[in-house]
């Protein structure tokens, strides 16, 4: 089967009529990404080097509640003793929701959501140091009307105030025991989002309300919902009628917390490497749409960075695939600084330079990035990769696509925000038009393993 087979199928479709909304091309902003420094003579990324005409709804990653970090007071970071939502960052309101805002001017049509959560929040082993006083507080909240009440309250003025159209709920996991979760989370989010969907709905003019969901069953969970995968999924469509739209993090489906440690790719589409494996999108909206959740309501995520691992062993020109043994996280990169993780300017720039060398998958219909010599390997998405997922998306009838983050994507050179536009143009055709940023991230001779 040659590598562009399914995207003739799938152009096959395009013909799909939609409802009565338009479909949607979101992205997050990541608000920590103007403490990255810049690299290849980019710039310092702030809301303000956004182009909005590519998008129709952006996220501002994030706000939290209950507690104000050291970024907001240095001299006491604390628990708040309450459910008040709170900025992450000291210029938060003063500088980045206002750039945010602004966007609007280049895009009056321009939906921008406030983000409530994130991993970090509920991760107890966060490294920023929040989620280990925070990663208990979804489930606090949620379990009491009182309570619930009062972040309803506060998550609507806050989004109101500070001009936001919409609010997301990142809770990462409800019912994930390893993340301060409990059992009673899944009904207590529906009552959540029962009473949020009330309270947005009934501003003028109302607020959308989503929700970041993610592409599998989180280990976490109980096992009653881990050996009964269905339940989970039937669990999520009961949420579905309480929000507008879900999020779906289709990401991070492999990375090197993998046990055994072996290179996997982010983001596969038709299939994983193992032909035993169902982490993969087209399973992970099986799951959704099999199990109840309405295809007008899902958006497909994609990702514009990559996983990297580092001591990868056996790498050549001839067999740099998936499913080879590594030693490590690949090396931080120069903006990012984060080990295991490049953003897709970074690999660019990294291809572009020879330090890493371009290739294809043809299983996951990814892109690989690899070094024999520096046994460094990454799998990313390309602007023809991601294209190939906003047309699935499309065939399926989903509500439309986002992309974590658009400062990962590249944003200064060339063609700018090439994988963000690719997915545009999908859904909006010619709409924008241009060449993507890197000739050498085409992939204009498919290999086929």
């Amino acid at each position: 089967m040659k590598y562009w087979t399914l995207s003739a199928i799938l152009f096959a479709k395009a013909s799909l009529v939609y409802g009565d909304s338009a479909p949607v091309v979101a992205a997050y902003y990541e608000n920590w990404s103007q403490y990255r420094p810049g690299s290849g003579g980019r710039p310092v990324f702030f809301p303000q080097n956004i182009d909005p005409t590519v998008m129709t709804d952006l996220y501002f990653a994030f706000a939290i509640f209950g507690y104000q970090d050291a970024s907001i007071n240095p001299q006491n970071p604390h628990l708040t003793g309450d459910y008040t939502v709170q900025p992450v960052e000291w210029n938060d309101q003063s500088v980045l929701y206002p750039q945010v805002r602004a966007l609007k001017a280049s895009n009056p049509k321009l939906r921008v959501l406030l983000s409530i959560g994130g991993w970090g929040f509920n991760d107890p082993n966060d490294p920023s140091g929040i989620g280990t006083h925070t990663y208990r507080l979804f489930s606090q909240m949620a379990s009491l009307s009182a309570s619930r009440g009062q972040f309803v309250q506060s998550a609507v003025s806050y989004a109101k105030q500070f001009g936001f159209d919409g609010i997301d709920i990142d809770w990462e996991y409800p019912g994930d025991l390893t993340r301060g979760g409990t059992e009673e989370d899944f009904a207590n989010i529906v009552e959540l989002l029962s009473e949020l969907q009330t309270a947005c709905k009934a501003q003028n003019p109302p607020l959308l309300l989503t929700y970041a969901a993610p592409a599998i069953v989180p280990a976490g969970v109980p096992a009653s919902y881990r050996d009964n995968p269905q339940t989970y999924f039937q669990w999520l469509a009961n949420c579905a009628n309480y929000i507008d739209r879900f999020n779906v993090m289709a990401y991070d489906y492999h990375g090197t917390f993998d046990n055994p440690a072996l290179t996997g790719v982010n983001a596969p589409l038709s299939q994983d490497t193992s032909p035993t494996s169902g982490s993969y999108i087209k399973t992970t909206l099986s799951n959704y749409l099999n199990n109840g959740v309405p295809a007008s309501k899902i958006v497909l995520g994609l990702a514009s960075y990559g996983h990297s691992f580092g001591g990868v062993m056996n790498l050549s020109s001839a067999d740099y695939s998936p499913g080879k043994p590594f030693t490590s996280s690949g090396q931080a990169g120069p903006s990012t600084l984060s080990p295991g993780m490049l953003a897709y300017y970074e690999i660019a720039d990294a291809i572009a330079s020879g330090q890493l060398i371009f290739g294809t998958d043809s299983v996951t219909q990814t892109a690989i990035g690899y070094n024999s010599a520096s046994q460094q390997w990454v799998s990313f998405d390309t602007p023809q990769t991601i294209a190939l997922k906003a047309q699935y998306a499309k065939s399926l009838g989903l509500a439309g696509v986002m992309l974590w983050a658009i400062d990962d994507d590249e944003y200064a050179w060339g063609d700018k925000f090439p994988n963000l536009k690719s997915a545009y143009n999908v859904f909006y055709p010619k709409k924008k038009t241009g060449t993507f940023s890197n000739p050498r991230l085409r992939f204009s001779k498919p290999q086929n393993r």
